[in-house]
């Protein structure tokens, strides 16, 4: 009696290992069917492009390698997807397969937030340090300039504790990386203030408060020193009293 369940249950195991077999077997052939078919019904025939602004879709399309009247099941989301997001000015890319004929992708383009000058050049960088291609850069010429080693990783921080103090935020001409450790601004009037490493925020917030109400010094000022919080150190151009 044992023997003969045995038997059964091989017999019904086997029957089930062979239908499973033919199923995939008839999927895997039908997948492959269908993505090298020339069947227009699969054929790419729409690309829309959403989000971009810098960069223009004949860019897009040129560097994500999609072609029209291709094969839409034989498409890499992936691959399309890396290659966009090596460009520049893209900072991420989603790719959709739309069926039966149409493929989605929706860039979030990155956004300027300073100038840095770098060997005699100027280029644009975000709040990532990303650096950007120069074209149009004269479209953003309201951005600060920032200069020296690092200034392009530590310039979002700075600009972060300045959008607390609008006063002096408004009067920023550009601001030089000293040493990769800290920030001398240069202001209005061509004043230069030293900041310290640390406490950015509150030296700045000394600024304000020695600042007129619009923000302005004394013309007579070359330098204001924050480096040390508990005292501020003001030196006079030569000449000036």
């Amino acid at each position: 009696m044992l023997q003969c369940l045995v038997s059964v249950v091989k017999s019904n195991l086997f029957l089930l290992l062979v239908f499973v077999g033919t199923i995939s077997g008839g999927i895997y052939f039908f997948s492959d069917k269908i993505t090298k078919s020339k069947n227009t019904e699969f054929c790419i025939k729409k690309i829309e492009f959403d989000g971009n602004d810098r960069v223009k879709d004949v860019i897009l399309l040129k560097i994500s390698g999609l072609k029209y009247k291709s094969n839409i099941f034989a498409l890499s989301v992936h691959e399309v997807k890396r290659k966009l997001e090596n460009i520049a000015w893209v900072k991420s890319a989603i790719v959709q397969k739309k069926l039966p004929d149409t493929i989605y992708v929706r860039i979030a383009e990155r956004t300027p937030i300073a100038i840095l000058q770098s060997k005699y050049k100027l280029y644009l960088i975000d709040t990532e340090g990303k650096i950007l291609k120069n074209d149009g850069i004269g479209s953003f010429n309201n951005l600060p300039i920032v200069i020296g080693e690092g200034a392009e990783k530590e310039v979002g921080r700075l600009l972060n504790c300045l959008d607390k103090f609008p006063k002096i935020c408004r009067q920023l001409v550009f601001a030089v990386r000293i040493g990769k450790r800290r920030w001398n601004m240069k202001i209005n009037r061509g004043i230069t203030v030293k900041l310290p490493e640390r406490g950015i925020s509150y030296a700045l917030g000394i600024l304000e408060e020695i600042s007129d109400k619009d923000g302005f010094f004394n013309e007579d000022i070359s330098s204001i020193d924050l480096r040390m919080l508990d005292r501020v150190i003001v030196t006079r151009k030569v000449g000036k009293k």
